[in-house]
């Protein structure tokens, strides 16, 4: 087929991609998680650059994902909801969002970190520098995170391509796309985990196909060396990856240990490889650590001893402190140590717990809602069927598939039959990956081709009692690692040996191995710069009256029809969005009431505690693009960083 005019089958296939990008991103025709037009589409493209060379069909491949990328971002700035994420009109940040966004801005005026992002602190330490660079604009600073999902995506999915065939690489690429898409355009750790991950993945899986199925004495040593440096990178990029986005830390081990019996053939060899494999998870713990002492306070994962509690009971990680209300008065530095005592007092009394809570979080990765099938299956459309209560009347009224006709009456017959096939591919690949998991851990143990997925999904599986699926979103959890779970069942039931593309040359991808240790050096340089010259901040206002620096970028004006400004927002857009923000965000209640035609809603920074808040402007006081601080007289609604301004004006504020 590649005699077929490749050129002119892959034009038409690029042109069938921008015209779905048209109908999606412009048109709104499809939904956000659209499972039918989408998949066929990009089945197509994938099946035309099947037909190329490797170099213009890498370029192509490159091209089809961030074109694709930046239709979501558009569609999501334009439309201004996407479901269940915290977010208002397409940028304003809610939930942890607007912490993690509100640390970035303390950390670009001078401030350290709050509890939120002294967690985590790489997204919100680079989102910092990102919103200094650029003005305080939040879109043109989340549009650097957005480039490098797709290049990273393409570059995983290529990697695999070069190995096992355009079948595994559309399988691989699909499953990291519909990550990807539910993310894109949000304020949210995964921008940092998701592109190191993928990046950790690309060279241990480049390492694995110079010396696939070969014994360690077979191996020539040009081979191991380049091999081993970049096994060793990319378990440093793993490491970084989910110190910025916790997840499946056991891979780590799990990738070192399999280096070690890979790469080397005698114990003193191994037992190197696995020193220099710890220096390696060094790199993400220590640039973590010194990044923490440049930005934050608090303990490194402190949410962690509420969601044990919660493994332990099946229960929320909130359960912790409703048990405990004494805990949260407490200073975060004392309140972790008293929380794994309670924790460490119970195991102790009820043993059984622990060791039911870890089997029913290890079994849910196959078997809960929010395990493997919430990797495929993220449909807000269901909604609709959401209220319990309407649901029993409907069916009391219409019988047992009258839920599905109050769908389609609410949310059109497309939203309906949409639901069918990401149903059945996120039951595919459930079952799939455990079928996959069986072969490699049992049928062909003894496979060396297939040892390092091995390892890696070893490593998955141990890390799954540790992160309850019904606490843990199942596909946050594996922002990392996501791209050896989905190579997984892609290279055992798709991969063809025949496939396989020579390996490159050895003068290409020499210096990629020093990126992660180059990538923490920037982040700090690019921090201790920030701090070394922070954003100059006014006084605070007399009185009752704030100075507020405002965010035209993350301003949302609500009119009374769509259109295609980020800015401006259909009011019945969000009065859709508002139904999930107000059912799983508790704070976004009280800006329900002033979601109305003629409403300005903006982001702003308060120069009296330091804190962002949400500015709510019903008169029109606030210029559309105008970043300067205000002056503004407003009432505060609870939860207290929700500002209804009565009186505004610009100011010049002398500077301390």
């Amino acid at each position: 087929m590649k005699n077929v005019g490749p050129q002119r089958v892959t034009f038409a296939a690029g042109l069938l991609v921008l015209a779905y990008v048209f109908a999606f991103a412009i048109l709104k025709w499809v939904p956000h998680y659209d499972c039918i037009v989408f998949v066929l589409v990009v089945l197509a493209a994938f099946r035309a650059l099947e037909m190329l060379d490797p170099r213009p069909r890498t370029i192509a491949l490159h091209a089809l994902t961030q074109v694709l990328v930046f239709a979501y971002v558009v569609h999501l700035w334009t439309l201004g909801y996407e479901g269940r994420n915290a977010v208002l009109g397409g940028t304003m940040p809610m939930s942890d969002s607007f912490d993690f966004f509100e640390d970035a801005l303390r950390l670009w005026h001078g401030e350290r970190f709050g509890e939120p992002a002294s967690k985590r602190p790489f997204f919100p330490s680079l989102l910092a520098v990102l919103l200094g660079l650029t003005g305080g604009s939040l879109r043109a600073a989340l549009v650097p995170f957005a480039i490098a999902a797709a290049f990273t995506t393409a570059l995983a999915t290529n990697a695999v391509w070069k190995t096992h065939g355009w079948r595994s690489a559309f399988f691989v690429w699909l499953l990291l796309f519909f990550f990807d898409r539910r993310w894109a355009g949000f304020v949210q750790t995964e921008h940092v985990g998701f592109p190191l991950g993928l990046i950790g993945f690309t060279m241990i899986w480049r390492a694995n196909a110079l010396i696939d199925a070969r014994p360690p004495d077979e191996i020539e040593d040009s081979e191991r060396s380049r091999a081993t440096k970049l096994v060793l990178s990319g378990i440093a990029c793993l490491a970084i990856g989910l110190m910025a986005r916790a997840g499946a830390f056991f891979i780590l081990p799990a990738i070192a240990l399999w280096g070690a019996r890979a790469l080397a053939s005698k114990r003193n060899e191994r037992l190197r490889f696995l020193a220099f494999a710890a220096g390696a998870m060094a790199v993400g713990w220590g640039g973590h650590k010194v990044l923490l002492a440049l930005t934050g306070q608090g303990v490194t994962f402190s949410d962690y001893a509420g969601i044990f509690y919660g493994m332990m009971h099946g229960q929320d990680y909130t359960f912790l402190h409703e048990r405990h209300p004494e805990l949260p008065a407490l200073a975060v530095h004392e309140r972790v140590p008293a929380a794994w005592k309670i924790i460490l007092a119970e195991a102790k009394a009820e043993p059984s717990k622990v060791i039911i809570g870890f089997f029913k979080s290890g079994i849910g990765l196959f078997t809960h809602p929010n395990g493997m099938f919430g990797y495929v299956w993220r449909n807000p459309d269901d909604s609709a069927l959401e209220n319990a209560a309407l649901m029993r009347e409907v069916m009391k009224n219409e019988g047992l598939l009258g839920p599905l006709f109050h769908w389609r009456r609410t949310l059109g017959t497309y939203s309906l039959l949409n639901s069918l096939p990401m149903g059945v591919m996120a039951v595919v690949f459930v079952l799939g990956t455990a079928w996959s998991t069986f072969v490699v851990l049992v049928r062909k143990r003894k496979e060396r081709s297939l040892s390092l997925l091995r390892w890696a999904i070893a490593g998955v599986i141990t890390s799954a009692p540790f992160t309850p699926p019904w606490i843990t979103s199942g596909q946050q959890v594996q922002t990392v690692t996501l791209a050896f779970v989905a190579a997984l069942p892609a290279v055992v039931l798709f991969g063809r040996p025949d496939d396989a593309e020579l390996p490159e040359p050895e003068r290409t991808w020499p210096r990629i191995v020093f990126f992660p240790i180059a990538f923490v050096a920037i982040v700090l340089a690019l921090v201790g710069a920030l701090r070394a010259s922070p954003a100059a901040r006014p006084q605070c206002g007399e009185g009752t009256a704030r100075v507020v620096r405002i965010f035209p970028g993350t301003m949302v004006d609500v009119e009374e029809n769509r259109s295609l400004s980020f800015r401006k927002k259909g009011i019945r857009d969000l009065e859709y969005a508002m139904t999930f923000l107000t059912r799983h965000n508790r704070d976004a209640r009280s800006i329900a009431p002033h979601v109305k035609v003629g409403t300005r809603f903006v982001a702003g920074f308060d120069a009296c505690d330091a804190k962002a808040k949400i500015v709510i402007d019903e008169h029109a006081a606030i210029a559309p693009d105008d970043d300067r601080w205000m002056k503004i007289e407003s009432t505060v609604l609870d939860p207290g960083w929700v500002l209804l301004v009565t009186n505004a004006s610009y100011v010049e504020p002398v500077l301390p």
